[in-house]
């Protein structure tokens, strides 16, 4: 199963529409798939997000009855024929569109505000979690060296993430791996923290600087920042005053100088 044709089944899979060999067979491609799986969890997000926050206001009584009153009426003159019913008057159907507008409005409001404020953490959340549970997905590149991590990532993205060597901070770096958040390819840069894992995911900033911020996703820590070229977010199980201690040395810390080119002179 290829991510154009799971894209088309998870609203189905979502619902339990799909046949137990078509779930098995979509899980399978989930398991593995950098895109289709946050995709996934951004449609519950937002599904359950809508469940519990968007208001629901009931119509006025006046146009409730209003609206029966025409119906019956409607059912009445009608007499059995369907070419000869009468359709409700023109300020029904008005009511009837500016209620359902209103609630798309809401809906696609709170959509755009989910997007900017609460699936990214989400996504972070996700992709944290599969690569701690799945060793062979924490890491594509394992080398504690910068110059080993760095080259790699840079032949797979469309940027220079910087990679930094922490381990005389006491966050030894384990390796890397390109992932998928927010509907673009990030680095995600993997650090230890004695038993503890500490993933940082980077891509490019919208050119604005952001304070440090943490936060709190389903009991993990999160530190989020931008120094106007990058974004960063960092999430762990350690505590959150460690995490913003990482945050800070990594932010301190300086890129290594990049590896002298194949054939050149060394003095």
């Amino acid at each position: 199963m290829n991510c154009e044709e799971a894209q088309t089944l998870l609203d189905a899979y979502m619902d339990g529409e799909l046949g137990i060999e078509r779930s098995l067979e979509l899980e399978r491609h989930l398991e593995d798939c950098p895109r289709c799986a946050p995709e996934l969890a951004t449609r519950r997000a937002l599904g359950s997000a809508l469940r519990e926050r968007l208001d629901y206001h009931a119509a006025p009584l006046a146009l409730r009855r209003a609206v029966r009153h025409e119906l019956r009426r409607a059912a009445a003159v009608s007499g059995g024929a369907a070419a000869t019913r009468r359709a409700p008057p023109a300020w029904v159907r008005m009511a009837a569109s500016l209620i359902l507008v209103a609630g798309l409005s809401s809906a696609l409001t709170y959509y755009a505000t989910l997007r900017d404020g609460d699936v990214v953490p989400d996504e972070i959340f996700a992709s944290y979690v599969r690569g701690v549970q799945s060793g062979d997905r924490l890491v594509d590149v394992a080398s504690s060296d910068q110059h080993t991590v760095k080259p790699w990532l840079d032949a797979k993205l469309d940027f220079s993430a910087p990679v930094k060597e922490l381990a005389s901070d006491g966050f030894p770096l384990v390796g890397g791996r390109v992932d998928y958040i927010d509907g673009r390819q990030v680095a995600a840069l993997v650090y230890r923290s004695r038993k503890h894992v500490v993933t940082l995911f980077v891509w490019p900033s919208d050119g604005r600087a952001r304070p440090l911020a943490t936060s709190l996703r389903r009991g993990e820590s999160l530190a989020h920042w931008s120094d106007g070229t990058m974004t960063y977010w960092a999430i762990s199980d350690i505590p959150a005053p460690e995490l913003v201690d990482f945050a800070r040395r990594f932010q301190a810390a300086e890129p290594m100088p990049a590896a002298p080119a194949s054939g050149a002179r060394q003095p």
